[in-house]
């Protein structure tokens, strides 16, 4: 959530409840403060314009998937040109929704950047509660014999104590490998 990636906060919330822990602030909190750093592009000006895009690239998306089965029909059909010029049309589309879909997302990262003050403040209570996670984490791997050294996550974040950045994003994944400390 500290960096605008959405998780379902409904199913976070029955896994502390099912495992029985005392976070450090109350969940409601925690949900609300998630929830606030999510809101936070829809009082963007441009929000409506940004959806409404968004919505554009999903629809384009799925008549891809219907030219590209109209294309592979006429094929089978033996209909070589009309096969090339659906293939290509495809193509063209598919290169539109990418676009959109970069645009819209860069977009959303210009609001999250502008509102880096309060998206800071709105994380604090995240960035504890996942501290105190991590912690719990660690404690239990001890309890249960593992070298709690050898553990390794994938974090979008690497700025949280008790952890060391084993391998930073790269090309391939976009996420830290970290290691608790």
């Amino acid at each position: 959530y500290r960096i605008g990636r959405y998780t379902d906060v409904g199913r976070v919330e029955e896994l502390i409840d099912e495992l029985g822990l005392r976070l450090p602030h109350d969940w409601s909190e925690v949900r609300r403060d998630i929830e606030e750093i999510l809101s936070l592009p829809r009082r963007a000006p441009n929000y409506e314009r940004l959806k409404k895009l968004e919505a554009l690239s999903s629809r384009l998306s799925r008549a891809n998937l219907a030219i590209i089965g109209v294309a592979i029909l006429s094929y089978l059909a033996g209909h070589p040109y009309v096969f090339v010029a659906l293939a290509v049309s495809s193509l063209v589309v598919l290169n539109v929704v990418y676009f959109l879909k970069a645009y819209v997302n860069f977009k959303i990262s210009e609001v999250y950047a502008s509102s880096l003050e309060e998206l800071e403040a709105l994380g604090a209570r995240i960035k504890e509660t996942v501290e105190f996670l991590l912690r719990q984490l660690r404690k239990e791997l001890r309890s249960m014999g593992y070298r709690v050294e050898e553990y390794r996550l994938k974090l979008w974040v690497p700025d949280y104590s008790g952890i060391q950045v084993v391998k930073k994003p790269s090309i391939l994944s976009s996420r830290y490998v970290v290691r608790l400390a």
